[in-house]
């Protein structure tokens, strides 16, 4: 393969990671984050207890990730809020060139020919597995830092002490913009271990100084991290850490193998690949043992490499959020038993294989460009059953931007009622007004209780009421997504009024004196509404449509209105409302499959809560038949 060829399968891998890095933006952690940096640069302190909540005003307040967050508020300010996103898309392409450089330099150490197609494809592979943590969130950080810790300690075998003292100020980096920042412990930990194990099987008086080095490296790295705004608190935080992922099971990205949530494409594909690499290293650990060569094979290096392959390993068990730190550590691996599977089963013998191997580059460039095609065009993100589309873009049908729009237009204050998502758009748009019950920061804020007692409210809506009577709200702002039940509730009884809805939220209003205005102004109060369009910035929208020029959000034109509105009608059982509002459009939407399948959905529940007879049958019947027709439709 030319080596401009093979240049240009690295800029395209590069292209790919940039794109994956453009999402729309949907992540809710994303505004907390952002307002809690707009607090810190306007007050030229650290956040050290909470100014966010009023139920757990002044509690204290461990912020690990402060710097990245005064990073993205300083950066908001020159480029918006979609600035998360292209920093995550840069992060992305820094991440692929270090692997690219890393693989280099495992060649170099293990002797190994890696073709640049079996690197490209391991990339991708990277890519394809890792993408569902590609999506602004602060750990993009942590990402890059041990992408950099791998990097250091494959560039230099003898770790000398100019190259790999560069740990300890990143160290003290990583430990002031994320959490993560445990995982440079463990690889520097490692490093010391993987030194001394060498040394006990080779005897080599090197190994032995290595170890040393490595003692007074990782030392160093553990002492950095108390240079810090929480001091001392960072030694007992990766603790507090670990407490917190067996604690919190209230969103899948903390779920472990054990749990039926972690089991997701990406997981299954983690895991093949994981199973292929400990074949490969088996076979190698094997083969030096029976050739003989114990002391040119464990090294400091590779006995290192081979103790942070199992370690990483458990670590992407233990949580799904943690497979793209196993894939970084495994990402040479993955290359080299590539190609040691394709020699194992003979494949360069075949006549067929070796043609193809004459134009492994050009094949690898079109695998790209299909895997790129795919991305801008949502194909991949459909494919693999992601959340995530493509655009550098605020969604509007991800952020309640309509109803805080109608909450500042119509000036609503007091305390309100907000569900663990919809806070965290508010405390960064109400900005700093708005305080919330609870929110997105989970344990690091709330109480295991607390949060316990929030949750119980998905099945004990009374449970609402106590809190009512205790601070007295004067607004709730739900997610159309999230407690039903109490969406129930507060629709149907006396005491709220619903004064707002759309495809995101919901907002009832206390129903009061100080309220009647509001409430008894039937011109601002829609069945249904839809919120006007995010203009995108410029720089976010030119470079979108420079990398697809056919890109278009479809969802939120507003044409699927009368699907979104049946489906909250149908939540809160208001049957009759859900089917004059999609009933109105399915003249338009005949050809619809989704639309088809929400109309018998709402005619099959609407039957089932009516008394037999005829209307119930006739019902039932209309269903079957709306149903049937999704079905011929099938997914669009």
């Amino acid at each position: 393969m030319k080596f401009d060829l093979k240049k240009l399968l690295f800029i395209l891998c590069g292209v790919c990671a940039f794109v994956l890095g453009m999402k729309q933006l949907r992540e809710p952690d994303i505004w907390w984050q952002l307002a809690a940096g707009k607090w810190m640069l306007e007050h030229g302190a650290i956040t050290h207890t909470d100014m966010f909540s009023y139920t757990m005003a002044g509690h204290p307040w461990i912020n690990v990730k402060w710097l990245y967050e005064v990073l993205i508020a300083g950066m908001e300010k020159l480029f918006g809020p979609e600035c998360v996103l292209l920093l995550q898309s840069l992060m992305n392409v820094i991440i692929v060139y270090l692997l690219i450089r890393t693989v280099k330099y495992y060649t170099q150490r293990t002797k190994e020919q890696i073709p640049s197609f079996a690197i490209a494809l391991s990339l991708l592979l990277f890519l394809i597995v890792s993408e569902y943590r590609m999506a602004g969130r602060p750990e993009m950080i942590s990402h890059l830092l041990c992408t950099v810790y791998l990097f250091l300690l494959w560039r230099d075998p003898e770790m000398s002490w100019k190259k790999i003292a560069w740990l300890i100020p990143l160290q003290c980096l990583w430990a002031n913009m994320h959490e993560g920042y445990p995982v440079g412990i463990v690889i520097a930990g490692t490093a010391v271990a993987g030194s001394l194990v060498s040394y006990l099987i080779t005897k080599e008086k090197s190994a032995q100084q290595q170890t040393l080095r490595m003692l007074f490296i990782f030392a160093a790295c553990v002492l950095i991290i108390l240079v810090n705004p929480n001091g001392i608190q960072l030694w007992k935080q990766p603790f507090e850490i670990y407490r917190q992922v067996w604690a919190n099971k209230y969103t899948t990205e903390l779920f472990s193998y054990k749990d039926a949530e972690y089991w997701t494409i990406q997981a299954k594909l983690h895991i093949g690949i994981t199973v292929l690499v400990f074949l490969y290293w088996i076979m190698q650990v094997l083969s030096a043992v029976k050739t003989k060569e114990q002391k040119a094979f464990f090294t400091p290096l590779i006995t290192t490499y081979l103790i942070l392959l199992p370690l990483f390993t458990y670590l992407s068990l233990t949580a799904n959020r943690n497979i793209p730190f196993a894939e970084i550590v495994m990402l040479p691996s993955i290359a080299a038993s590539l190609v040691w599977l394709v020699k194992t089963i003979g494949l360069p013998k075949v006549g067929a294989y070796q043609k193809l191997e004459g134009n492994a580059g050009y094949i690898g460039m079109g695998l790209i460009v299909i895997f790129y095609i795919s991305i801008v065009s949502d194909k991949f993100y459909k494919l693999t059953d992601s959340p995530n589309r493509y655009g550098i873009h605020v969604s509007m049908l991800h952020n309640p931007t309509g109803a805080a729009n109608f909450i500042k237009e119509h000036n609503i204050k007091g305390t309100g009622f907000s569900d663990y998502f919809v806070s965290s758009y508010m405390l960064w748009d109400r900005y700093p007004d708005f305080k919330s019950y609870i929110d997105l920061r989970d344990l690091d804020v709330f109480p295991v209780k607390f949060f316990d007692d929030y949750f119980s409210m998905y099945n004990r809506v009374q449970e609402f009421d106590s809190l009512d009577h205790i601070y007295n709200f004067n607004y709730v702002l739900l997610s159309t997504s999230q407690l039903a039940n109490l969406q129930y509730k507060l629709y149907w009884k006396e005491g709220y009024n619903m004064i707002y809805v759309d495809p995101v939220c919901v907002l009832f209003l206390k129903s009061n004196a100080a309220n009647k205005p509001l409430n008894d102004n039937l011109s601002i109060q829609k069945l249904f509404s839809w919120p006007p369009a995010i203009e995108d910035p410029a720089w976010a929208g030119l470079l979108t449509k420079a990398l697809n020029p056919f890109v278009s959000y479809t969802r939120e034109d507003g044409s699927l209105q009368a699907i979104y509105a049946a489906r909250f009608y149908n939540q809160v059982k208001n049957y009759p409302q859900a089917v004059q509002q999609l009933q109105s459009q399915m003249g338009i939407l005949e050809d619809n499959a989704e639309a088809n399948r929400e109309m018998g959905k709402t005619l099959m529940q609407f039957a089932n809560a009516l008394p037999p007879g005829i209307e119930k049958n006739r019902k039932t019947d209309s269903a079957n038949i709306y149903l049937q027709r999704a079905e011929e439709l099938g997914d669009e």
